[in-house]
């Protein structure tokens, strides 16, 4: 890390840049600062929150409130995470306002991206209509999302919704009403456990790998994915506004939605897995090689292999237990 530098010192100096040089001098620092350290990861959330809020002020003020969510909102941000924005606009805009404020959104992402952070690569930006709403809009579609979860991505928006944090001091009136209407309608609740236990990928056995030939994982989606997911369904049905992964887990168990070893051993795997994540993020930002969450088992160190296949059945094991738990728990409900 630099001498005499910090995140920390990031952060506040991100809150005082003038223009676009300002900015990306202050996040090219952050990055020659990152180290192995996984508890950087809080860190570099916060530098990522604060560098969005800057470039939302260096555009230009307007009548809007912006938020971020997923990773970066819950602090669990690692090199390279892209960030998803939404923004609030007040029921008094027009639409010719509406259009001038998603070309702004658009600029935001612009300015963000040549200082180095990208945008979310599914197309959760505040620069689309569908992220860009006034409140009422935004209220009428979480209620909508949360009763009707099968339609119109209803699963995936209330996650989006759960996770949302408002930037420059902003209240969190997104996550407030996600977790509201969560709590009122059982359909997403139940719809949500069921996408967190649903296998997408997985991490690939030894004699998968012998027999195929195949030794490549996406470890986000294969591994972390459903526990990020399984923590916040547990959160919004234990009633906790809790963010933090390890806290909703934490606050599922104790409110008795989680068994409590299973909540314990998802705990162990996400900090495994964001130790894991973050080191080799930094180790491939550090030797200029592209990096993401797809690995090659066989280039891993043998411990490493083995910690991943071993967190991948703690982690497969919990699914299949919620996902019996909540077949038995729709069909009482028919």
């Amino acid at each position: 890390m630099p001498p005499g530098h910090d995140l920390a010192q990031t952060v506040a100096a991100l809150d005082t840049c003038v223009d676009e040089a300002g900015l990306r001098a202050e996040i090219d620092r952050a990055v020659a600062g990152l180290t192995r350290r996984p508890e950087q990861s809080a860190a570099w959330s916060a530098v990522l929150r604060r560098a969005v809020a800057a470039a939302v002020r260096l555009v230009e003020p307007a009548d809007w409130t912006w938020f971020v969510s997923g990773s970066v909102a819950r602090g669990e941000a690692v090199p390279g995470s892209d960030v998803e924005t939404m923004v609030m606009l007040g029921d008094g805009i027009g639409d010719d306002e509406k259009a001038d404020l998603l070309t702004r959104a658009a600029q935001v992402h612009a300015l963000l991206e040549r200082c180095g952070i990208g945008g979310d690569a599914n197309g959760v930006l505040a620069s689309r209509s569908r992220f860009c709403r006034r409140r009422r809009s935004w209220d009428e579609g979480i209620e909508r999302w949360a009763s009707e979860p099968e339609r119109d991505r209803g699963v995936v928006m209330t996650g989006l919704m759960a996770d949302a944090s408002g930037l420059a001091g902003a209240e969190d009136t997104l996550r407030v009403a996600a977790n509201a209407a969560a709590r009122r309608h059982y359909a997403v609740r139940q719809a949500m456990v069921q996408d967190a236990t649903a296998v997408r990928a997985t991490v690939p056995s030894r004699l998968k790998v012998f027999v195929s030939a195949g030794d490549s994982v996406d470890v986000k989606r294969a591994v972390l994915d459903p526990v990020v997911k399984i923590a916040r369904w547990a959160a919004l049905s234990g009633g906790s506004t809790a963010l933090a992964t390890g806290q909703r887990l934490d606050d599922g168990a104790a409110a008795g939605v989680l068994d409590g070893d299973d909540a314990a051993t998802l705990h162990e795997c996400h900090q495994w897995l964001t130790r894991f994540r973050w080191q080799g993020r930094v180790a491939n930002l550090q030797a200029g090689r592209a990096g993401g969450d797809v690995v090659t088992l066989g280039q891993l160190s043998p411990q490493d292999r083995a910690a991943l296949r071993g967190v991948a059945r703690e982690v497969s094991g919990v699914m299949r237990k919620l996902a019996y738990l909540s077949s038995i728990s729709a069909f009482a409900d028919q």
